[in-house]
């Protein structure tokens, strides 16, 4: 009997020592008291390691799900480290929390923490498994973002230090100092470096203006980059997106604005993207349209608007009915022709009744513009019952967004 208690205990014990020592990942406390975890630092010599955690955070699962367990993670944070692992909205967690939100406002926060509570470095957010223990290295090495930065501004321009540079900017909250030092570090490869894989990786985020020589290189070149084994879908997708929220940022402006020096840089930046638009890119035809017609809109050349609007749109060729409602609400102001009206009308209608038919959620209400318009045309009947359809959408959305809790 005493053989077989002796052998399961020493079972025991094998097991324990091998979950400890290889572990397999970080060896956490779990939410155990805050000066129970700076004992056993003290007792160990080590520092502490902080996951600062909740259970409805995604990335925080995916930290513990696919950093942690690993072997190579637990070697090197074990080694240094007494680390605990706190649900920030409870408990033992919520106390520490409170003594240290100067620290806590997003998920997952890794701290890392002397005994005596000083906290020396902060890392928010799931990194993949390399930038992640390149990350503590460096720290445990002494290494600082700042000390980086002498090496690079001393002219240290080699691949793998800048991007080692860039991950710490990253980990250590520095987005200016990351954007600044990326675009720095692209300027200096010619524009054909672009078809290099690990330039494109690091340059492809920067390509954020259509006007832009990098842009501009992509679209001229889209099939020699497809022929290198670039993805032509992703290329393209990455045009237009661009594309987009410039095209985006320059009509909405449009309607903001009545200056003239700022209505005039508009409309040069309008014609650019008017002559980028001819290119055969995914969405092109449809930006194309509604660069021309806020073009017309913006020159206040109201029988062109007229034409562009309703012919574009009923070709399909406007799709942002924010837009649409807002360039013919300006119209209608200056409409006069009882047919033009009424062209006008219908296809303000038909567009409505599509959207409603489409979608089960119809947040763009077209009504009043059509109210607007049925006004002009005597039609008073029509146009208090295009008023009352549009508050009617009006209270079902406000019903839709109360069942979603908002």
């Amino acid at each position: 009997m005493k053989n077989i208690v002796l052998t399961g205990w020493m079972l025991l014990v094998s097991f324990f020592l091998y979950a400890q020592g290889e572990g397999k990942g970080v060896q956490f406390m779990d939410n155990a008291p805050w000066k129970e975890v700076v004992k056993e630092a003290k007792k160990q010599n080590k520092m502490i390691f902080v996951d600062c955690y909740t259970t409805w955070c995604g990335p925080c699962k995916e930290l513990a799900a696919t950093v942690f367990p690993r072997e190579d993670v637990g070697n090197l944070i074990n080694k240094h480290f007494v680390s605990v692992k706190y649900d920030v909205e409870r408990g033992e967690g919520l106390a520490f929390a409170k003594e240290h939100r100067e620290y806590i406002n997003a998920f997952p926060t890794l701290l890392m923490i002397k005994p005596d509570g000083e906290v020396f470095y902060r890392m928010v957010g799931a990194y993949p498994t390399e930038m992640f223990m390149k990350g503590i290295q460096y720290r445990l090495d002494g290494i600082t973002w700042q000390d980086m930065e002498k090496e690079y501004n001393a002219g240290k321009r080699d691949f793998d230090f800048v991007m080692d540079y860039l991950d710490v900017l990253v980990m250590s909250e520095q987005p200016e100092k990351y954007e600044e030092v990326k675009r720095d570090y692209i300027r200096q490869f010619p524009l054909d470096s672009l078809m290099n894989p690990k330039i494109w990786a690091l340059a492809e985020a920067t390509i954020d203006d259509p006007a832009s020589e990098t842009y501009n290189y992509v679209l001229q070149h889209i099939n020699e980059f497809a022929s290198r084994g670039f993805n032509r879908y992703d290329l393209e997708w990455k045009l237009s997106l661009t594309y987009y929220y410039e095209m985006n940022r320059l009509i909405n402006l449009g309607f903001k604005t009545e200056n003239a020096d700022t209505l005039g840089q508009i409309q040069e930046r309008l014609q650019v993207l008017e002559g980028i638009a001819q290119a055969p890119v995914k969405n092109f035809p449809g930006y194309l349209a509604c660069v021309r017609v806020e073009e017309s809109y913006l020159a206040k050349d109201y029988q062109e608007m007229f034409y562009r609007l309703i012919y574009l749109g009923e070709n399909n060729l406007l799709d942002n009915l924010n837009w649409v409602y807002a360039w013919a609400d300006d119209l209608l102001e200056h409409l006069s022709s009882q047919e033009q009206l009424r062209r006008c009308v219908d296809f303000l209608v038909h567009l409505q009744q599509a959207e409603e038919k489409d979608n089960d959620w119809v947040a763009k209400n077209g009504y009043p513009v059509i109210a607007k318009a049925y006004e002009k045309l005597g039609e008073q009947e029509k146009a208090q019952e295009a008023i009352r359809l549009g508050e009617a959408l009006e209270k079902q959305n406000e019903e839709r967004m109360e069942s979603f809790g908002f």
